[in-house]
Order: C-alpha cells, then sequence, then structure tokens
C-alpha cells in the first residue's frame, strides 16, 4: 500500500508571519535557526519518519537552502522526497546526480518538478527529451517551457536583414568575380576595447559566404576562451540558406565545451562551438559575439597581432582597437612586401576618454600555399600592437608567475637523487634530468597562452606525469635547479608564429622550452619533444629570438641553427649470376631526422612497422621478401640511429641489349613541386 503524505504548513506560516513582522534581520535568522534545530529535535527522536522529512525538506526548499534539501533526502525511495532531491540537485548544479534521479520518478503532476526535469536534459544537452517533456509542463510553468523550447530549436524567418542585404548588394561584384574558391569572408569587423579598470570588451562580427561543397567546413564556428577571466556571450548565429530563407542557432546547435576534456589542470581552455543549421552551397553564415575579460594579460599591460591576409579572399575587413587616456600602445608593420596594397597605417582619432586605432581593408586577395613557401608569418602581412614599454616589463610578469611554481617536496628530492646516481659527470646529470622530462612526463599539446601564461606548479607536474610546455619546462628548470645546475625557463615564438623584435616588447610568444648554462654556453631544451636528443632542438625551435628569464633579469637570446640534420644510406647489393640479389641497407639519422625516426619507432605498431618495410621492398622490387630488420640506438639519444633492414629481390637487374639498368632503390625523391611553376608567389 502507497503511504499517504501529509504536508503541514501551520509550522511554516507562524515562522513566516515572524520574519516578515520582525525588523531585526539577526532576529530573522535567530528564528530561522531555531526552527533548524526544531527540525533536528524531531529527526533525532524518528530519524525514520518520512513525513517529517518532508515537512523539513519543503521547509528548507522554500528558503533556497538545498544543501539541506538534497541531505534530508538523500537516499529515500518514496516518490516526493525523490523529486524533492531531484530538483535541489539541480540547483546546485549536480545535473548528473539530478538527471539519475529525474529519470527513475518519471513525469509527475508537478510543474516546476517537470519545468526542472527538461532543464536538467537541456543543460545535458538531450535537446530532444528536453522539448518532450517541456510540452508537459502546466501553468504556472508552461510560459517558461515554452520559451525554453524556442531557445533550443532553430528558428525560421523569411527576411534577410536589411544592413546584411546591403553589404551583399555592395559586394556583389567582388563576389562573383571569385571562381575558385571555396568560400569568401564578405565581412570580418573585430573590435577590442580596453577600459580604464584593466578590462576589455572583444567584438567578432563574422560574414561569410560558401561557394564549393569543401566550403561547408567553414559551418562548424569555434570560438576559444580561457574560462579563467573570460566570457562569451553570442550575440547571434545565423544561416542564409542560397534559397533565402533566415535560420537562426538554438541552443541545441550550441555547445560550450573544454578543449582538453581529458586533462583536469586545462580545463579553463574552453570554446564555445556552433553548428551552424541549414548550410548549403551558396549559404551566408552569420554570427556575432563577444568575449568579456576581467583582466588584461598582465595587469596593466597587453598586446596582439591583427593578420591581414586569409586562406579566403576578404571582401572587406576591419580592426578597431580603443584604449584609455592613460594607455599608449606601439605599432608594428609586419611583411608589408606582401601587402599588396593593403594600408597597415592605423586611423588614430585621440579624444577626451583616451584613443582609438581603426583599420579597414577591402578586397583583400588569399594566401594561396605554395610547394616549400616559407611560413605564414613569414608572408602574411600583420599588425603587431604592444602596451609594453620593455622587455623588462615582459619578463617581470611572467617572471612573477613562475619564481613560486619550482619548489620540490621530499619525494621529488629522493627521485631525483635516485635518477643521477650513477651518473658520471654534470652533463651526464643534466642529460638525465632532461631525458625524464622528455620521455616520463606526458606532453600535453596546449599552446601557450590557451590556458593561461601561468605554469602549474612542478610538484602537481611531477605527481600528474603530464604537462604542457609551460609545465614541463618549468618541472626541467626546477629539477636542474636542485641538481645545483643554472637553468632558467625560456619563451619563445616557434617558426608557425610571428618572430619577436628586440625593440618591440610583446608577448607574442606560442611556446614555451628551457636553457641551462653548462660548460660556458647556453644549452636550450625543449621536452615536449620526446625523441629530441639532449643538446638538439626541434625544427621549429630553431634560430629564433627568444626571452630567457633568468633570476636576475631577463635576456634576449638566438637558439642555434643545427646544422648535423643528415641521413646517410649505405646500401649492399650481392647479384648472382641469375641477376637475384640479396641487399641490405642501413640508413643512419642525427638530429632531427633521428628524432623523426625515433617517434615512428617508438610509437608505432611492430606489426605495422614490419608492413612499412615491405611495402618499401615491394616498390623496388615486385618480387622482393624481407628477410630482417633491426634498430639500433632507438633509446641511446647519444648516438645517431641506424636502422638496417635486408631482403631478397628476384631478377632485380632490367635487361637493356648488352647493358643492365638498376631501377633506383627508393627513399630518396625530389618534390617536383619546388620547380614545377612557371612563376612563384613566394619564395622557396
Amino acid at each position: 500500500m502507497q503511504k499517504k503524505y501529509r504536508v503541514p504548513e501551520i509550522f511554516l506560516v507562524a515562522f513566516l508571519f515572524v520574519v516578515a513582522c520582525n525588523p531585526s534581520g539577526h532576529d530573522a535568522f535567530s528564528v530561522y535557526q531555531r526552527a533548524c534545530a526544531r527540525y533536528e529535535e524531531r529527526l533525532a527522536r524518528e530519524p525514520a519518519n518520512d513525513d517529517i522529512r518532508l515537512e523539513a525538506a519543503q521547509f528548507f526548499w522554500r528558503f533556497h537552502d538545498y544543501q539541506k534539501v538534497k541531505a534530508l533526502t538523500e537516499g529515500l525511495t518514496a516518490q516526493p522526497l525523490r523529486a524533492l532531491y531531484a530538483k535541489a540537485a539541480f540547483h546546485l548544479k549536480d545535473f548528473a546526480d539530478a538527471l539519475n534521479v529525474f529519470e527513475k520518478v518519471g513525469k509527475l503532476d508537478d510543474s516546476e518538478y517537470m519545468y526542472l526535469y527538461g532543464a536538467t536534459l537541456e543543460e545535458k544537452n538531450l535537446f530532444p527529451k528536453a522539448i518532450a517533456v517541456y510540452r508537459n509542463v502546466k501553468p504556472p510553468y508552461d510560459v517558461a517551457a515554452r520559451e525554453r523550447i524556442a531557445k533550443i530549436g532553430i528558428s525560421v524567418e523569411g527576411v534577410i536583414p536589411s544592413e546584411l542585404a546591403a553589404l551583399l548588394a555592395e559586394k556583389e561584384q567582388f563576389i562573383a568575380a571569385i571562381t575558385k574558391e571555396e568560400a569568401v569572408i564578405v565581412l570580418a569587423d573585430e573590435s577590442i576595447e580596453v577600459k580604464d579598470d584593466d578590462t576589455a570588451v572583444s567584438t567578432l562580427y563574422i560574414v561569410q559566404k560558401v561557394l564549393r561543397e569543401s566550403g561547408k567546413g567553414l559551418a562548424e564556428v569555434e570560438i576559444g576562451y580561457d574560462s579563467t577571466d573570460e566570457r562569451v556571450e553570442l550575440e547571434y548565429a545565423r544561416t542564409i540558406t542560397s534559397q533565402g530563407s533566415v535560420v537562426y542557432a538554438g541552443k541545441e546547435n550550441i555547445r560550450d565545451v573544454s578543449k582538453y576534456l581529458n586533462f583536469p589542470l586545462y580545463s579553463n581552455a574552453r570554446a564555445l562551438i556552433i553548428s551552424m543549421p541549414s548550410v548549403d552551397t551558396g549559404a551566408i553564415i552569420e554570427y556575432k559575439a563577444k568575449i568579456y575579460s576581467s583582466r588584461l594579460v598582465a595587469k596593466s599591460n597587453f598586446s596582439l597581432l591583427y593578420h591581414a591576409r586569409e586562406r579566403f579572399p576578404v571582401a572587406r575587413a576591419r580592426f578597431r582597437l580603443s584604449v584609455p587616456k592613460k594607455t599608449t600602445v606601439q605599432i608594428e608593420q609586419r611583411n608589408q612586401e606582401y601587402a599588396g596594397g593593403l594600408a597597415l597605417e592605423p586611423v588614430v582619432v585621440q579624444g577626451s576618454e583616451g584613443t582609438v586605432y581603426t583599420w579597414s581593408f577591402e578586397n583583400i586577395a588569399p594566401i594561396l600555399p605554395e610547394t616549400g613557401m616559407p611560413p605564414l608569418p613569414k608572408v602574411n602581412p600583420a599588425i603587431g600592437i604592444t602596451s609594453f614599454s620593455s622587455w623588462n616589463q615582459v619578463y617581470a610578469w611572467w617572471y612573477n608567475l613562475y619564481k613560486d611554481k619550482i619548489a620540490l617536496n621530499d619525494e621529488m628530492k629522493k627521485f631525483l637523487a635516485t635518477l643521477l646516481r650513477d651518473c658520471p659527470d654534470a652533463r651526464a646529470r643534466a642529460r638525465a634530468i632532461y631525458e625524464f622530462c622528455a620521455r616520463d612526463i606526458r606532453y600535453v599539446a596546449v599552446e601557450y597562452g590557451d590556458s593561461g601564461y601561468e605554469p602549474h606548479r612542478a610538484i602537481d607536474i611531477f605527481a600528474n606525469r603530464y604537462g604542457d610546455c609551460k609545465d614541463k619546462a618549468t618541472l626541467l628548470v626546477a629539477l636542474l635547479k636542485e641538481a645545483g645546475f643554472t637553468a632558467y625557463p625560456v619563451l619563445i615564438p616557434t617558426r608557425e608564429v610571428y618572430a619577436i623584435h628586440e625593440d618591440f616588447p610583446t608577448v607574442n610568444f606560442n611556446h614555451a622550452i628551457a636553457a641551462l648554462s653548462l660548460e660556458g654556453q647556453l644549452i636550450f631544451m625543449d621536452t615536449t619533444s620526446s625523441t629530441t636528443s639532449f643538446g638538439d632542438l626541434p625544427s621549429g625551435d630553431q634560430d629564433r629570438l627568444v626571452l630567457v628569464c633568468m633570476d636576475e633579469g631577463h635576456q634576449i637570446a638566438r637558439t642555434p641553427l643545427i646544422r648535423t640534420n643528415e641521413v646517410t644510406y649505405d646500401t649492399r647489393m650481392d647479384i648472382d649470376a641469375d641477376e637475384n640479389a640479396r641487399i641490405t641497407r642501413t640508413v643512419t639519422t642525427t638530429g632531427s631526422f633521428s628524432a623523426a625516426q625515433r617517434f615512428y619507432f617508438t610509437n608505432t605498431h611492430p606489426q605495422n612497422i614490419e608492413d612499412g618495410f615491405k611495402d618499401r621492398i615491394v616498390q623496388i622490387n615486385p618480387s622482393g621478401k624481407l628477410r630482417d630488420y633491426s634498430v639500433e640506438n632507438l633509446k641511446d639519444y647519444n648516438k645517431p640511429m641506424a636502422v638496417r633492414y635486408s631482403f631478397d629481390a628476384q631478377k632485380l637487374l632490367n635487361p637493356a641489349d648488352n647493358m643492365r639498368i638498376l631501377s633506383a632503390l627508393g627513399d630518396i625523391s625530389f618534390d617536383v613541386g619546388f620547380v614545377s611553376k612557371e612563376t612563384r608567389v613566394f619564395p622557396i
């Protein structure tokens, strides 16, 4: 027999009357405390009395004390108590727990309960089920439920906004002349307003047109942000289909996700992803968003780069920077020789509140890739802006983020002593520490600045055994210092980003490495490359100006250009009278080639490695059979890596009258793309 529940209201009404009539907040709180004590006494006497629990839970519910509601109803099976538990869990943002109970209880004739049930499904991105539940919500929450249904689903209108229609008409001729591109950026309107309280608001308004099937990739819009001090507000996102319908993205099209879901240390790196609805060839994609920053990158200072050209043609681009009166900025132009007539100088308007810098561009040609072209930062025109007045300001900012992160605990000190116990000299000790950080601390590829600029503590990185570039560099420096070395963290712009200049202080870094002062020289180390030898650097780190953050100050230094990158092929062929051959080939690598080979042989399944040799042999000789292969010095980074394989080949030589022709033995090739074009836009 189902138990009936009585919900007494007399005590609650009396309490509310006392609180409402009492002008003293302190006295009201005292009354509330006495009510709490009264319920505790009753439950102490009758802990299994569900009537008392329900009465108490409903009392606390009306005063929004959801923690108490949840504690009173947890683990109980009676339906009214479970319903209260689910509602409290929702308000405490424990959506997984709330959904579990909502699903078990099911539908109830309770308007608020059903509304919160739908809201929980919505929070878990279960949009079809949320809509179904919202449709069963009765008054008084039915109006709110209908509003949520409208927010979740897409909405369709028949009229293109007038401003957008005017823009498309104005740029119709430019767009019509584009015949080979996937898409065109009709408008990229961006602005950053730096406020007097050192906060900022960035506005992004983008209009794009899909011209080919392959251009539909633009329908997945991603806006990255750091949730530590940023929030994104999407004003709208809509698609104008090729037939002229205006389709607005609903909540089911929008997701706010962690960019590094499996790594809790970087949960603040997030992305707002919009899957634009109804995108077809000829469609217009339009969205507008604001990013609110509660602080600048370094107290009152910031720096940024604006790229003038994109992979698609751009019909119109605008960029505005507004700074308060107290802020002075420096501006530099990059790669003006590739600007193609674009004016990289701003229009400057000074007012009583501050200064506004504006750049406007029309009809920008795309950057088309060429074989062997330089990295984009060497050919894409850009505008650099900084409020830092010196490199010392940049150094002081980052050093303060780093300096308290290098302490070691006893466990780490014991580990270090064991690691270095058999090392014969200083170089061997430094190499052992470097190789531990490179091989045994898993690298999480979070670009520097993507999840903030501040490294985590060396203790945490050691315990978790993973880290991004700045974390791995911090751990390496911490261990080296404990071992008696002089070591520093280093901020570096790799070849994938614009280089820094000694006369233009900026935080344009996308990577962090470390430097060690040893035997009179500065040795740079990048532990994100698990197969790079001590003393070598990945190619993207080489010949770059970097900021070395020393304890006593900073230094702008240049990383070395390492020229000992070689691949040597040694081939021996024993050919018998029938022109069958046994071939042994040894491939020896140094420098970055060794790092690449080590990475392949370390991270590839043995069967796939063997199949790779067999495929290579068949390309040399269709009847070739692999005999064996071996890899030397895979783990010894101090020696060149050597790969040796041997195989048998039938009728290796091709007859040509009284001559024999030996086919090329693979591996060595020349990319004709370097010379296939009659004229090039970019140098090799």
